[in-house]
């Protein structure tokens, strides 16, 4: 995975206030398994925005 890629959310991380399912995108890539990703809602409002492992994205293409 690398910068800008659209990710989607494998599994619910109630610590971070994410839930499967929802999809975001890759604002920095700090190393193979981690990641800063920034999730938005319909009209563009960041809901996370944070650095979550590879064990909780997959990527959309």
């Amino acid at each position: 995975m690398k910068q800008f890629d659209t990710v989607k959310i494998t599994m619910d991380n109630h610590n971070e206030g994410v839930t499967k399912g929802q999809i975001g995108t890759i604002l920095e890539v700090y190393d193979d398994n981690y990641f800063e990703i920034e999730i938005c809602d319909s009209n563009g409002i960041t809901l996370f925005l944070g650095a979550l492992s590879r064990d909780f994205l997959e990527a959309v293409f």
